[in-house]
């Protein structure tokens, strides 16, 4: 009787053990997840959707570490991208368009907003775009997205960027402002809080990029097809905690607008609700790259990459995996649908 006790005792054990084991494998997804550096493009709110959704652990809940890097521009990010450096990148389409059209092997999987809310900011006689002429404006690095739409805004006016206007590559968006404030230059392309800053000290908009004939999709998900093909369910992932940030930047004004302060460095109230209410209206539900918006962008890039003009927007996007997710329920789940 004692041996059969103490067997059983034996097995009680070996019971409890196999249940600990299993339940700190259980815990693992959660305590290793997957890391991962993600760039974004600019210290603008469009990008808020990314830092809402490290911020608030919906990448965790997915098993995924997610650092949200920034990088001044899309130019750059492009060859991290491109050497593997980093596998997933949220910026504008137009750098990394401009790198397919010119064979990069990248794909856009997911669109925040499709609408550009730029305006080209100036002070004093600078009042109509035509005054622009002869003077200079601080842009974004050569092929980012602020370059190009100011280039074609300006084309749009009937001037010759470079010729008739000199754009000047003044950095980011804090820098640009702080060029315009130095009268290092006449104007600026700016954006977001960064616009409504400039506002309050008097600047006025010359151009309002909302208002024109041109477009580009914004807060692009870009990635390489390699890894829409390897890492297809990781990418997954990423894609739920990332529209569950679009999510919370739709729709809880508390959350995104102390995220907003954070990353934005604005302690500014009155801007940061009007940055809440502007771009809670821009950030689309389902954020499926849109074909119709990508083959305009693809088509004002053959302005500066002819062969641009050859090739088909549908071939640059993969609407499959927020197309998956959609008929999963996920994002109707989210808005309390079914």
């Amino acid at each position: 009787m004692k041996a059969v006790s103490i067997q059983r005792r034996r097995r009680k054990i070996a019971f409890v053990s196999v249940l600990v084991s299993y339940l700190f494998i259980a815990a693992l997804p959660s305590a290793y997840a997957e890391s991962l550096k993600v760039p974004y493009a600019a210290l603008s709110p469009t990008y808020a959707p990314l830092w809402i959704a490290e911020q608030a652990g919906y990448f965790k809940k997915y098993g995924l570490d997610i650092q949200p890097v920034y990088i001044s521009a899309g130019s750059i990010i492009v060859p991290a991208l491109l050497s593997g450096q980093v596998e997933i990148a949220n910026m504008s389409s137009a750098p990394a368009l401009t790198a397919w059209a010119r064979g990069a092997e990248l794909v856009a999987v997911g669109v925040t907003s499709n609408r550009l809310l730029h305006v080209v900011m100036s002070r004093g006689a600078i009042k109509k775009p035509e005054d622009l002429k002869g003077k200079r404006v601080g842009s974004d690095r050569y092929g980012s997205l602020s370059d190009l739409v100011l280039r074609d805004a300006l084309r749009h006016f009937n001037l010759t960027p470079d010729r008739d206007v000199a754009i000047m590559q003044t950095g980011g968006l804090p820098e640009r402002l702080g060029a315009l404030k130095a009268g290092a230059v006449d104007g600026a392309i700016l954006t977001g809080d960064t616009a409504f800053h400039a506002e309050k000290l008097g600047y006025h908009s010359v151009i309002d990029l909302s208002q024109l004939p041109i477009q580009y999709p914004g807060s692009t998900i870009v990635v390489s097809k390699a890894l829409v093909q390897a890492k297809r369910e990781m990418l997954k992932r990423f894609l739920r905690g990332w529209i569950e940030g679009i999510k919370t930047a739709r729709t809880d004004k508390e959350f995104t607008i102390r995220v907003l302060q954070k990353f934005l460095k604005t302690a500014d109230r009155d801007i940061l609700d009007r940055t809440f209410e502007v771009y809670k209206d821009v950030q689309e539900k389902i954020p499926v790259p849109d074909a119709k918006v990508m083959a305009v962008a693809l088509k004002q890039l053959a302005a500066t990459v002819p062969q641009a003009g050859q090739l088909k927007a549908d071939d640059f996007i993969d609407r499959s995996l927020i197309g998956e997710l959609e008929s999963e329920g996920f994002i109707a789940k989210l808005y309390g649908g079914r």
